[in-house]
């Protein structure tokens, strides 16, 4: 791949995020897209989201949200909150939206990059990275020397700079030069519900001509997104914790 590239993930039904992250990537004059996963869930947008991520056209990941909403059983580990938004969003599914939501891997190989929504680690399905020892257990599986991720809606960069070596991390915020050798794990943030105390969307921008990764925060009409949810009556958790990026 010698074209910038743009990787979205967990979207969760928050249209006006998705909207306005779209309409920035555009701006960057980026025409390649990779969604990881996590369309649905949580906000009240189910429908739009999930028609404007299939319009893109893009290769799209399965996320855990995702896979909940098309089951026919209730949600299971989940907390109140997120079953609540999984609940909402399976009844609202079209029966063709399911089956694609359903039919997406869980991760991708392109152009030698490596893409997917949670850790690549074999012995928990739907692991987290969030510390040295989950990144460890992920590199041990990753196959290429980049991979790209979400899920722990933390924007972050791990890199392991020797086989089973030191494990550095850095936060996701900004222009970030990628090692020339090692492996390194992206966790490109979420668009639809951030977590790490900013409350504008967050996607990357990889550039492989320079081999760097660019960390943008968008600002969208949070407070439309807060009025839906609530009009909904989707948890008030949910639409608070918009306000904090938490």
């Amino acid at each position: 791949m010698n074209t910038p590239l743009a990787v979205i993930s967990d979207i969760h039904s928050n249209f006006e995020a998705l909207t306005a992250v779209l309409e920035d990537v555009r701006s960057q004059g980026v025409e390649n897209i990779v969604c990881l996963g996590d369309t649905v869930g949580y906000a009240s947008g189910v429908r739009s989201c999930v028609r404007t991520v299939r319009a893109l056209g893009c290769p799209v990941l399965l996320g855990n949200h995702d896979e909940a909403a098309c089951q026919s059983r209730p949600p299971e580990d989940f907390n109140d909150t997120a079953a609540a938004g999984i609940i909402f969003a399976a009844a609202r599914l079209t029966e063709a939206n399911r089956s694609w939501l359903s039919s997406l891997p869980k991760t991708l190989e392109i152009s030698g990059l490596t893409f997917t929504h949670a850790s690549l680690e074999k012995d928990y399905e739907w692991a987290y990275i969030l510390g040295a020892d989950d990144a460890r257990m992920h590199f041990e599986e990753q196959r290429t020397p980049i991979a790209f991720c979400g899920h722990t809606h933390y924007p972050m960069v791990w890199i392991e700079e020797s086989p089973m070596g030191r494990i550095r991390q850095r936060l996701g915020e900004g222009i970030v030069s990628l090692p020339p050798s090692g492996k390194v794990l992206v966790n490109v943030g979420a668009v639809g519900q951030p977590r790490d105390g900013d409350p504008r969307s967050c996607y990357v921008i990889y550039r492989p001509e320079t081999n760097t990764v660019e960390f943008r925060r968008v600002s969208y009409d949070l407070q439309q997104t807060r009025k839906k949810i609530l009009r909904a009556k989707l948890p008030r958790f949910t639409a608070n914790r918009l306000l904090k990026g938490q």
